[in-house]
């Protein structure tokens, strides 16, 4: 009886893992070396180029805090990741919770604070994280998940426009930190995130003007590009009105009818009623023999 030889298992779960080091308080992530080859990233070549056998065994992340490193091995894992307050809803509650007397004396003396926790929103910490997680994925190259992050705030950016109407105060600090920390990753105008960033609040400027002051600080070429798009948008909507106007005024000439200058609305003699004829005097022989006659 022949005996088959059997293909070695394989598995990532079976490799040592690596150790990260993340956020200012230096916390220690783990995880296995397979689940970092993305593509043609930085991080493939972290665990399989050179670095692989020279005994670096400790990845430095610790200017990545760590909620955006747990949704970033999360992608590495399984190709998507979710934001905290949905794996806690508990938590999103207690952002979004109206606040108590108490609570809105503590705001006001806060208010010059960004990073006091009751100046902060759901939906604003949503996008502040997808661009935190857009931004590692620029540094190290996966595309997959420079993608997927960008998706997913723009994703936001309904909700997020939604609750600024209702609490401006508690999203705009939101708003800016996202575009300090979009344009502090990229290096391009053409960068996709920053094309959406300049897109959201260009066709919202009228909402956010109270925070153009806010997005001056610290966010490079930001007000250049966000100029930039308002003067399109706004030529294009002068054009679509001018366009607009030509084609009701053209409209309405058409539908305009043009009455004949000889022409009366009356009644016959006889009990019609006509809008074409007009009353003329018809002589039927001597001077006096004439009458109205409808021809």
């Amino acid at each position: 009886m022949s005996s088959v030889e059997e293909t070695p298992v394989h598995s990532i779960y079976m490799e040592s893992p690596l150790k990260a080091v993340v956020g200012e308080r230096k916390t220690t992530f783990y995880v296995h070396p397979g689940a970092l080859i993305q593509g043609k990233s930085a991080l493939t070549a972290r665990v399989t180029g050179p670095w692989k056998f020279a005994g670096q065994d400790l990845l430095d992340w610790s200017d990545f805090d760590e909620e955006t490193i747990s949704c970033v091995l999360e992608f590495c894992y399984f190709q998507k990741y979710t934001t905290p307050w949905e794996l806690h809803p508990s938590k999103k509650k207690s952002v979004l919770q109206e606040p108590t007397k108490s609570s809105t004396e503590h705001m006001l003396l806060d208010a010059t604070s960004s990073s006091s926790p009751t100046s902060r929103s759901y939906t604003g910490d949503a996008i502040v994280l997808h661009a935190k997680v857009y931004s590692f994925a620029q540094r190290y190259l996966v595309m997959d998940l420079q993608d997927y992050a960008r998706v997913l705030m723009k994703d936001a950016f309904g909700p997020f426009l939604k609750e600024y109407g209702s609490s401006p105060y508690a999203t705009s600090g939101s708003l800016a930190d996202t575009i300090r920390i979009i344009y502090g990753s990229t290096l391009l105008s053409s960068d996709l995130a920053r094309k959406d960033l300049c897109d959201f609040i260009a066709a919202s400027h009228e909402k956010f003007r109270n925070d153009f002051a806010d997005f001056q600080e610290d966010t490079g070429n930001f007000m250049s590009d966000l100029a930039s798009t308002l003067s399109q948008l706004l030529s294009s909507k002068d054009a679509i009105n001018r366009e607009y106007k030509r084609k009701d005024a053209g409209s309405r000439a058409q539908k305009k009818v043009a009455k004949p200058e000889n022409t009366l609305n009356t009644t016959s003699p006889f009990g019609f009623t006509t809008t074409s004829f007009t009353p003329t005097m018809v002589c039927l022989g001597g001077p006096d023999m004439f009458f109205d006659c409808w021809c």
